[in-house]
């Protein structure tokens, strides 16, 4: 049984902070700060991209959806399945990730009690949900290490034809006198999301569903990596604590998601970070261009 509880208008951490009428008024208390220097803002920001962005196995560029995402949430109340399904879906709309109202299942989450032996059954009966890997490799690549975990397959593209990465064939060749990566291009084509019910029991649906929803869109370097910007990815991170751990998608995680979805997907990945960053840095007022890097 999953036990995950639906945002209620009124928590009972909101009622503990709710002033009693007959308590004395509150203390006035004034909070200083600094805007940190272009240098400081530029770094927190790269730290942030370099952890949410994840070079493709073939070309080194950032995969994003090329075709419209459309997820399917398995092992859950239809009403929580629902939710989640439709929070992918805003967030997909809402920072320019593609969507239609028919499609064909390419997003698979999984709620599970045993995700290493449902993740052991994938890696035999269907080793190529598990992403790029060598044979040898399988059952460190179907290994389960945290409490709601992604596996991606992706593809490379010249726009003429379309292959999935793997490293026994080369990805589609250049197309002559494109620019900078002649033409290829980098796409998500499947994403298995397992989330281990006995982990993520006591947790709120909403963080729930922006969680899933991030690495449903988006392939990280380093999840729950606990940088200076908050990512929802710290949701559940050991090394954040618990005032760092967002409770829904953070501004960052939505400036990184419109800047990956609007960069040029014909350039090389460094320059999709560096695109990605300055998005990032304009969405919050800073309009000057992005330093090197």
């Amino acid at each position: 049984m999953v036990v995950v509880g639906v945002p209620s208008p009124c928590s009972s951490q909101e009622a503990k902070r709710t002033p009693d009428a007959s308590a004395a008024p509150p203390e006035t208390v004034i909070v200083t700060g600094h805007l940190p220097d272009r240098e400081q803002r530029d770094k927190v920001v790269w730290n942030f991209v370099y952890a949410h962005a994840k070079y493709s196995p073939k070309i080194d560029q950032l995969a994003r959806w090329s075709t419209p995402v459309c997820p399917e949430v398995r092992n859950l109340a239809p009403s929580f399945g629902t939710f989640i399904k439709k929070r992918i879906e805003a967030i997909a709309t809402s920072t320019g990730a593609p969507t239609k109202e028919t499609c064909k299942t390419n997003i698979e989450i999984i709620f599970t009690s045993q995700p290493q032996k449902l993740m052991d059954g994938v890696a035999k009966s269907d080793p190529k949900l598990l992403g790029y890997h060598f044979v040898h490799d399988i059952a460190a690549a179907a290994t389960v290490t945290r409490s709601i975990q992604a596996w991606y397959v992706t593809a490379t593209s010249n726009r003429v034809r379309t292959a999935i990465d793997d490293p026994y064939h080369s990805a589609p060749g250049g197309i002559p006198g494109s620019r900078l990566t002649s033409g290829q291009l980098s796409m998500l084509d499947h994403v298995l999301i397992v989330v281990d019910t006995d982990k993520v029991a006591g947790y709120s649906i909403g963080p729930i569903a922006d969680y899933i929803a991030m690495l449903s869109l988006s392939q990280a370097e380093a999840p729950d990596n606990c940088v200076e910007l908050p990512s929802i990815l710290d949701l559940m991170s050991s090394d954040c604590s618990d005032s760092q751990k967002p409770e829904s998608l953070t501004v960052a995680d939505k400036a990184y998601l419109e800047g990956l979805y609007a960069m040029d997907t014909e350039e090389i990945g460094s320059l999709q970070r560096s695109a990605i960053s300055g998005h990032i840095l304009q969405s919050f007022g800073d309009e000057r261009p992005l330093a090197k890097q």
